[in-house]
């Protein structure tokens, strides 16, 4: 019955941070070149390429269509790769706590393995999610994100340390017991890493 409710509270858990991205749209920008072709009635630009457009002074909004998306699984799976795995120190950590919290009381030992478990792979994951990172951070050098992306890097960093330490915790006997004090400071550090890597991302 406790295995059920604990596979309940982490099945919810991860549910909601998969589904937790508000869907926004995004809006594609055409470059200027010099082989658009601009149609222009009077003194107005009416169209580019063919696309109607509206003029504000000198900028022309155009009202581009969106072409329809087309999933490419063999693309699409390594592009981005942070963003997919940062998912798992998140999840994990979240579900970690909870175990934690539940435990207080009772101090069951299989409680402590599962703890474990989540915790090993979430460090690892996040370890992962820092070398991505790191290679997704270079589009935003000069960028006026780049210090919020620095900042994000700096939590995720500290997470991981944070993440370590809960887990050395809970292989020493006289202090495992106490070791969900740590996890307090790991959900705040990824809560704070996971809602700026959100503001990155869109």
């Amino acid at each position: 019955m406790r295995t059920i409710k604990f596979i309940t509270l982490f099945t919810l858990i991860a549910a909601s941070l998969i589904y937790a991205h508000e869907k926004k749209e995004h809006y594609k920008v055409k470059s200027d070149s010099t082989k658009d072709t601009i149609t222009i009635v009077g003194e107005d630009t009416i169209a580019v390429n063919g696309i109607p457009v509206n003029t504000n002074g000198n900028t022309v909004v155009a009202e581009l269509k969106e072409e329809p998306f087309e999933l490419k699984p063999a693309e699409q799976l390594f592009a981005h790769l942070h963003n997919k795995i940062i998912h798992f120190p998140i999840a994990l950590t979240l579900v970690a706590f909870l175990f934690s919290i539940l435990n207080i009381k009772q101090q069951s030992h299989c409680t402590y393995q599962s703890i474990k478990i989540l915790l090993g792979i979430s460090l690892f994951a996040s370890i992962s999610a820092y070398f991505t990172g790191n290679f997704q951070i270079t589009a935003f050098i000069g960028d006026p994100k780049e210090w919020l992306a620095n900042t994000h890097r700096l939590s995720g960093i500290i997470s991981s340390i944070l993440i370590l330490l809960w887990f050395i915790a809970l292989f020493i006997e006289r202090i495992k017991k106490y070791s969900w004090l740590i996890g307090i400071f790991v959900v705040i550090s990824i809560s704070l890493a996971g809602f700026l890597g959100g503001v990155l991302a869109h």
